[in-house]
């Protein structure tokens, strides 16, 4: 029976190993490879220019945030300037 079963099972993976190789060598031969690294790269330029932006402002509100610590706890110290 398990003779059976790793048969099967070991045909099935070399008919889904070789329709996955077939499939890399069309998109190699046509160039889609290269559409689909283009995309990638994209993909990856937009997520970090998204994570950058966020961290921009993340830092900015800190900054402004901090600021008015200060200028609070410059007042309670000073209250006439």
């Amino acid at each position: 029976m398990w003779l059976g079963v790793g048969a099967v099972a070991g045909s099935g993976a070399t008919v889904w190993a070789r329709r996955r190789v077939e499939r890399l060598a069309e998109r190699v031969q046509t160039g889609r490879i290269a559409g689909d690294v283009v995309s990638l790269v994209d993909q990856g330029a937009r997520s970090t220019a998204g994570h950058v932006r966020r961290s921009i402002e993340t830092g900015r509100r800190a900054a402004h945030r901090r600021r008015r610590q200060l200028h609070h706890e410059l007042e309670r110290r000073d209250p006439g300037r």
